[in-house]
């Protein structure tokens, strides 16, 4: 299960590390093609004669700037002019900022390196039943193109052979024409943008050699594959895949530039592509005037593209969703359970068989059997985060708390005690099990939830319990799907809007991927694998979004977002806000059969001091063919107040639309979340509509420290720049601006160098610059913010 939270890249605005030396993107001033000939949603302007009228204009003043930059010993690498206008730019040490004093430039902003964030979910987001609806798998999405931008597509896999399509015209498209070969009646594009990476790569054509890429276009469009697990299809079989490489070969460029992903953007919005899935995207969430990625979202999907983005893996702590899953106009998803997992099992006498999952190092073939020893007993904290007394595990299962240092120490330090397996249990703040990245340690290793952890603690306590049996093979589990991951990132958005829109399948896939790398070592033995993460949940949006328009021709871009993202269904198991789950899991089935088309998706009275103020106009829009009367109806979650209508109903002919007039007014609201939804039902129409409503009312009192993203191991003794990168939220999840958290130094010898906030780059965003202690060991650093501390701890080496 190599894939734990693949694909989800990480930006940091002054780390050095983060910035790739001497490149730029340079924005001109002239309004991009998408810009200038979009109207209502419409594809066909983009071949427009005003779009190529102004595309040549684009190209006059590109040239003339080209021509100052390379006078001034710059080189520009590529350019883009549908979705930005901009040049890819680098600079010589000489002369940094040659830019300076010329005419038509708008902004300049430095290159970032970037790094990589369905057998039963055509089940659980009811994609059998849009396929029962159109007359099977085949069919669904028959004429369209989804773009996936990613590591590249291995169109030697069974998914992408053997498809009854035929290429169309002005297809296969590549930048190189020795990429002709990755391309297919299926895979019609195989564009690579290797070449603009920082690092020389052994590869620079369009060949997958990492697999999420394959994975990808499997869950969006992939045909019927048969794996030793499974039989798997993918959500529109029927529709082509463009790959667009943007990642390169492991160990040369396994991070990417966003001026590299602009230009794939841009390229496949003039390619043609109906839907773009992006299974990207930066923790590090810049405010949306600021971000050019969002820009470019925006402007694809107003010439009528459907971006698809994934909202983050970043767990379900408030104000987590990543960049360019921010964009208002993008479908953003987060993920769900899946309604059956593979997982191995912790066998105890006396006791339930507990679900587990296994780690990524060593899985025995046969079963372990011994004694079990609660950690606890032996270093009163069970975490098993320093070294335990020798032989104190002697031929003995451990049992481990999940928590404060790496897996890999915790699994080290049980082996040196002469423990023969360990059995780790989830936190209570992280519940679930997940697969663990165990980096060098051997010892084998399976993670079951904190609920039974606890439970096994008990009957160890009371010796009800003494031995157990862990078995490491997997077999299939039915469990309920009506949750969130535990990764899945939530609202609200950066600029206190509701996202993610929507929630799809992320755990428990099992996908397509190549077999080899490119040194020929093998990647995944039969071309399967399990994974889990909002990367895969996005590709599965992104095939519903190429079904539903392919059954449904003839809407905007914005209905089909509507379709897709207001007909989901709620969540079951458990309570979720509209800022973890919009409006709940993808329902392909009633996305079909909907009448209703909204606009926006999604209500956000924004954030204030208690007494929301003003309205806010929500569009419906009959999509269906012939005549209705659509009741509204506005229902609170929890002790919200519930909105108020200026009318309960709105008859409609086809193609017509009517505004309805929503107002929230309460006053005097304490600091916190208060929200619903507006219910919408045809009386002809078999489903009804959801758009969900927010409101925040601020606080300065922290209720989260929520960790963005920190190091986990470093040398000792040296400085570690922008090591801890958090985030102080109140009751209503938006960040607190003016608070001033402290940092202090609990374990390890080291020192704290600086504190600093970045809330110029990302809303509410805090960095914590360290010197690790000069002994090898863990370094703990208690960040403090009002009544409410949070540990991190990195490991000296």
């Amino acid at each position: 299960m190599p894939f734990r939270s693949a694909l989800i890249f990480f930006l940091v605005f002054t780390a050095q590390s983060a910035i790739v030396p001497n490149r730029y993107i340079v924005e001109l001033t002239t309004e991009p093609v998408a810009d200038h000939v979009s109207a209502n949603g419409s594809r066909v302007s983009l071949a427009s004669a005003a779009a190529v009228t102004h595309r040549a204009r684009i190209q006059r003043e590109q040239a003339q700037l080209k021509v100052s930059l390379n006078s001034a010993g710059a080189q520009v690498l590529e350019s883009v002019d549908t979705v930005a206008n901009a040049l890819l730019v680098q600079t010589s040490e000489a002369n940094p900022q040659p830019w300076a004093n010329l005419p038509n430039v708008l902004r300049v902003t430095p290159v970032h390196t970037v790094e990589m964030l369905l057998d039963r979910a055509v089940v659980v987001n009811k994609i059998t039943d849009a396929w029962a609806q159109i007359g099977g798998p085949a069919n669904a999405g028959r004429g369209m193109k989804i773009a996936i931008l990613d590591t590249g597509v291995d169109v030697g896999h069974p998914g992408f052979q053997n498809s009854p399509l035929t290429t169309p015209d002005g297809y296969p498209l590549v930048n190189a024409a020795a990429d002709l070969a990755f391309t297919n009646n299926k895979v019609i594009v195989a564009r690579s943008y290797v070449a603009l990476l920082p690092s020389r790569d052994p590869d620079t054509s369009a060949r997958d050699h990492v697999g999420h890429g394959t994975a990808l276009a499997m869950i969006s469009a992939g045909g019927t594959a048969v794996g030793p697990s499974a039989t798997i299809t993918g959500v529109a079989s029927g529709a082509w895949v463009g790959s667009y490489k943007v990642f390169g070969t492991p160990g040369s460029n396994d991070k990417t530039t966003d001026d590299a992903i602009l230009k794939a953007l841009d390229d496949a919005v003039k390619d043609g592509m109906d839907v773009v899935n992006l299974s990207l995207g930066s923790d590090i969430a810049e405010r949306l005037g600021d971000d050019v990625e969002v820009q470019a979202v925006e402007r694809a999907t107003s010439a009528g593209v459907l971006v698809v983005v994934a909202a983050g893996n970043n767990g379900t702590g408030a104000f987590t969703v990543a960049s360019p899953g921010t964009a208002p106009d993008a479908i953003t998803v987060g993920a769900q359970r899946n309604d059956r997992t593979f997982a191995a099992s912790l066998q105890v006498p006396g006791l339930s068989s507990f679900v587990a999952i296994p780690g990524d190092g060593p899985a025995p073939t046969v079963p372990i059997t011994s004694t079990l020893v609660d950690i606890q007993t032996l270093d009163g904290s069970g975490l098993a985060c320093n070294a335990l007394p020798a032989g104190s595990l002697s031929n003995r299962i451990a049992l481990i708390l999940r928590g404060t240092c790496t897996f890999e120490t915790k699994l080290k330090n049980a082996a040196s005690a002469g423990a023969s397996a360990a059995v780790v249990y989830a936190a209570a703040s992280s519940p679930d099990p997940i697969a663990m990245s165990v980096g060098t340690a051997t010892l084998p290793a399976e993670m079951i939830s904190n609920s039974d952890g606890v439970a096994l603690k008990q009957a160890l306590a009371a010796g009800s319990a003494s031995t157990g049996t862990a078995i490491f093979t997997l077999s299939p589990f039915s469990i309920d799907p009506g949750r969130l991951a535990n990764f899945s990132a939530a609202g609200p958005n950066v600029d206190a809007s509701i996202k993610p829109d929507l929630v799809a399948v992320g755990e428990n896939f099992y996908v397509a991927a190549q077999s080899f790398d490119v040194n020929g070592d093998m990647y995944s033995a039969d071309g399967f694998l399990l994974v889990d993460g909002t990367s895969f949940s996005a590709p599965t949006v992104a095939g519903a979004a190429a079904l539903v328009k392919a059954a449904r021709p003839g809407l905007t871009a914005a209905q089909y977002r509507s379709l897709l993202i207001n007909s989901a269904t709620l969540l079951t198991a458990g309570t979720f806000s509209v800022q973890q789950a919009g409006t709940g899991s993808l329902n392909a089935g009633a996305a079909l059969r909907a009448t209703a088309a909204m606009y926006p998706t999604s209500l956000s009275f924004g954030a204030g001091d208690g007494f929301p103020r003003g309205s806010l106009t929500l569009t419906v829009s009959n999509v269906g063919t012939a005549k209705d009367t659509f009741t509204l109806r506005a229902v609170p979650n929890g002790n919200s107040p519930v909105a108020s209508l200026s009318a309960s109903s709105l008859v409609l002919g086809p193609g017509a639309s009517g505004n309805i007039t929503v107002s929230f007014g309460a006053s005097n609201l304490e600091a916190g979340a208060y929200e619903g939804s507006i219910l919408i039902a045809g009386a002809n129409g078999q489903v009804e509509s959801r758009v969900p409503y927010w409101y925040g009312v601020k606080s300065d009192t922290p209720v989260t420290i929520t960790n963005l993203d920190s190091l986990t191991h470093a040398s000792r003794d040296t400085r570690q720049t922008d090591a801890i990168l958090f985030r102080v939220t109140d009751a209503a999840g938006l960040p607190i601006l003016n608070v001033t958290p402290t940092v202090t130094v609990t374990a390890g010898g080291g020192t704290v160098t600086s504190l600093k906030s970045y809330d110029s780059d990302s809303p509410g965003l805090f960095s914590v610059s360290v010197r690790l202690g000069t002994e090898a060991g863990i370094n703990t650093f208690r960040v403090q913010a009002g009544d409410i501390p949070a540990n991190f701890s990195i490991i000296g080496n």
